[in-house]
């Protein structure tokens, strides 16, 4: 499965709660036996009873625990979209969806019934539908492969899991799934400025004031591999192998024999012995690492550059050039960088464009 960005619910709060409320509703509603109130039926629900909540309430618990495994998966995979649009967006993006969908769904039960499609089954498959979709739109694949002449991608698996949950329920699930990616497109093709709608400042404000003191989590260790290659650990561990072996140098400084080299062992005229002696264990650990003394960050590609600026429109040419700078040129890492990095917001791209 594709892994993007840090593991963990770093940066990603309405990630972790929209997770927590759909585990914490299909728990209780299977503890409590309250499956029967989470699913949705036109008649006699809506027409008879008038049980308006329904419309909300069937978004929001799993009836069946191999389904909440696999949407929360899905859901947890996708995280990396609250990172592209980040939290304030994603929320007013899951707000929006909320609403598109129902509306869809009470108009596919009414043009459905004739079809056999009378009956919305709880769970929040619409919205994670529409979520897949803005993944499918966004996220760019970083691994090819062949399975039998076929050619996959590493998002191959991802949309497996969720086409597996698409057919759990056939027609009842199918329907759901059809309308949140017919609100994922609506959504990207900004019908009605839906792309731009976010919540008040006010409760932007208490949410984040909430989501920082209840739903933050902090990044969770990981190899830096998309740093350059002289990281702090072989950095301190090559100045101790330094220290050890000037130190015998320095008592053999003497005997040419016991020397790595004429230009180790011998100073030059207006250096000092143990320093002299300390570059010349630089450059035999630089022959032993394959590295040169002058080894730094590779220049950025030009390629690749060209490549990050038409899938990150949004962002400065600095920070896409210090990505690809910072990945050494491999692409896969510069992708994962940019994934991270918020996009600027429209006050700082407009003091961007005022000073180049």
């Amino acid at each position: 499965m594709q892994a993007v960005g840090p593991s963990g619910f770093y940066n990603v709060p309405v990630t972790k709660f929209l997770m927590l409320f759909v585990g914490s509703c299909s728990l209780l509603a299977s503890i409590l036996d309250l499956k029967a109130i989470f699913h949705l039926q036109l008649s006699p629900h809506i027409v008879i009873h008038h049980q308006l909540w329904r419309l909300f309430t069937s978004h929001c618990a799993f009836t069946n625990s191999g389904e909440l495994f696999f949407g929360l998966l899905l859901i947890y995979t996708m995280r990396v979209i609250e990172r592209h649009y980040g939290s304030a967006k994603y929320a007013a993006f899951v707000f929006v969806t909320l609403w598109v969908v129902t509306f869809l769904e009470i108009g596919a039960l009414v043009s459905g019934a004739k079809l056999g499609f009378r009956r919305v089954p709880g769970g929040p498959y619409a919205i994670i539908f529409s979520i897949l979709y803005q993944y499918y739109r966004i996220i760019p694949a970083t691994l090819r492969f062949r399975v039998f002449g076929v050619t996959f991608t590493d998002k191959a698996f991802i949309y497996a899991l969720a086409l597996q949950m698409m057919l759990s329920h056939s027609f009842s699930t199918i329907v759901p799934s059809i309308c949140g990616i017919l609100s994922g497109a609506l959504y990207r093709s900004d019908i009605g400025n839906m792309k731009r709608w976010r919540f008040p400042k006010p409760i932007n404000s208490w949410a984040a004031r909430v989501s920082e003191s209840s739903f933050a989590s902090g990044p969770i260790p990981r190899s830096s591999t998309i740093l350059p290659h002289n990281n702090v650990a072989g950095s301190t561990a090559i100045n101790a192998l330094v220290t050890t072996a000037t130190t015998g140098l320095r008592n053999r400084r003497q005997n040419p024999a016991s020397a790595i080299g004429n230009d180790t062992a011998t100073p030059e005229p207006n250096q000092s012995p143990e320093r002299a002696s300390v570059e010349g264990v630089r450059e035999y650990i630089d022959s032993i690492t394959r590295q040169t003394p002058s080894s730094g960050i590779e220049p950025p590609s030009a390629e690749h550059t060209a490549i990050l600026l038409s899938m990150f429109p949004d962002h400065p040419r600095e920070v896409i050039i210090r990505a690809v700078s910072s990945s050494r040129n491999n692409l896969s890492r510069a992708v994962e960088i940019m994934l991270n990095t918020p996009a600027p917001g429209p006050s700082d791209s407009a003091s961007s464009s005022r000073n180049p």
